[in-house]
């Protein structure tokens, strides 16, 4: 293996892992294939927090959320918690975000160019931070009635054409204050200016830039999508059809707590099964222009050489429940939005691995630095190196898998799965007998309890 390696992060925002080509939903990603045949596929993979902010964060401190100072959705990362972005500038790397970071969330703004002062702080060398899907069609507005770009993909649009920013701006807010939280169409906008192909063609041109500059390098490609609002490129929409799907979790609500019933009613009340698919195809439209560009990605490191010395991981920030249990998006325990795509594959990599093991998002953070060979501190990260796994090591990552949200927490231990809701329902489940989550045993597993207590912070 190289003595310094590259690392090739590349992120989804609200993709489930049986999106995956073969893991179940039965969409086409031939690209995360090409990719996953030379890796290691955590198959129970979960994410710290079902939600972009707190998860990110999270990820970039190898700290749960109660401990890294982001519990909610419009939050900043304190500036005093420490990230592996730090560390792996302090060793030596040139280190690069392109799309969406969400550790500033509560200031929106990113700045034309996506390079604002706190991103070097958080310990990037050469940012291009973008917005999110939802926040990508805001743009500001100067007290004469100028429009001023709040990132690098509003400055394209309003270099581009003005009436590109301001028919994005009208189809969002329309989405979000008279529309069904189901609603999905294809973008409003020419499939040439879709949010997703402006990420994947900066990240390339990053990658063209910085590559052979003298340092390695980290570079992770944020994409916005499949994040809703679902709108994809039209030509992706009318390339994937209206392809069957399996059947969601029914919206059985027996033994849910309140605030899971709340959420199915305001989300899907009154969504037919034709609402439902067109999510769907959605959904998977916008999948299939993250996977052309992990194409374009990969290409790029066999056609310069740098697949002999790149690492390469594919993720998400949290999943998508896609209709199960009546839910969409995500802010839930279950299944779908828990489970995430983990695949990593490091140089010499030639056939696929499949592990079991209760790995979490942030468990990246101390993977990259063993992988890099820098050093850290275990004591200061919860997070667990997933590098002796790579090698083949199979002593268990740790005994219960946690994930948190600001009115509850979860934990795993591989078969059963506790949901504490704070103040209301509490909720477990034997994923060995009933994998989609719809009889609540609580009362039937006292002692199941009793072993999850100690991982909990509140007992």
């Amino acid at each position: 293996m190289p003595e310094r390696l590259n690392f090739l992060f590349i992120m989804a925002d609200q993709i489930r892992n049986t999106t995956l080509d073969g893991m179940g939903d039965g969409v086409a990603t031939p690209n995360l294939r090409r990719l996953m045949e030379k890796s290691v596929v955590f198959t129970r993979a979960a994410c710290t927090c079902p939600l972009c902010t707190p998860s990110r964060a999270s990820l970039a401190t190898g700290r749960y959320p109660s401990r890294c100072g982001v519990p909610i959705h419009d939050a900043v990362l304190p500036p005093e918690q420490p990230t592996f972005y730090q560390a792996l500038r302090d060793g030596g790397y040139r280190v690069g975000i392109v799309g969406k970071s969400d550790l500033h969330k509560r200031q929106n703004y990113c700045g034309p160019r996506g390079d604002l002062p706190v991103m070097y702080h958080y310990g990037f060398t050469d940012p291009v931070e973008t917005e999110g899907k939802m926040n990508s069609a805001w743009v500001g507005k100067n007290p004469d009635g100028t429009l001023y770009p709040m990132g690098p993909y509003q400055n394209f649009l309003l270099e581009k054409d003005p009436a590109l920013m301001l028919r994005l701006e009208q189809d969002y807010r329309s989405y979000m204050r008279q529309k069904p939280r189901y609603y999905a169409e294809p973008s409003v906008l020419p499939d040439e200016f879709f949010l997703d192909d402006f990420i994947g063609g900066q990240g390339l041109a990053w990658l063209q830039e910085h590559d052979g500059t003298g340092a390695p390098w980290h570079l992770t490609v944020s994409f916005a999508g499949p994040h809703n609002p679902w709108d994809p490129p039209r030509a992706d929409y009318e390339a994937v059809g209206d392809a069957p799907w399996p059947a969601p979790i029914p919206a059985d609500m027996a033994g849910k707590p309140a605030w899971i019933r709340a959420r199915a009613a305001q989300q899907t009340g009154g969504m037919t099964e034709a609402d439902l698919r067109q999510v769907k195809r959605c959904y998977a439209a916008s999948t299939r222009v993250v996977d052309r560009w992990v194409g374009k990605l990969l290409d790029w490191l066999e056609e310069t050489g740098r697949d002999k010395d790149t690492v390469v991981i594919f993720c998400a920030d949290h999943g998508e429940l896609l209709g199960d249990h009546g839910l969409l998006e995500k802010s839930a325990m279950y299944e779908g939005c828990l489970r995430i795509p983990l695949v990593l594959h490091t140089p010499g990599m030639e056939t696929r691995r499949e592990s079991d093991a209760l790995a979490e998002l942030m468990d990246l953070a101390p993977t990259c630095l063993d992988l890099a060979g820098v050093a850290w501190d275990q004591n200061r990260m919860d997070a667990c190196s997933l590098a002796p796994l790579l090698r083949g090591e199979t002593a268990p990552l740790r005994a219960v898998q946690r994930s948190e949200l600001h009115n509850c927490t979860m934990l795993f231990d591989g078969r059963y799965k506790w949901i504490r809701s704070y103040n209301d329902t509490d909720e477990l489940y034997d994923l060995q007998n009933d994998p989609q989550e719809l009889h609540n045993v609580i009362d039937e597993h006292p002692e199941v309890i009793e072993r999850f207590k100690p991982y909990s912070f509140r007992h």
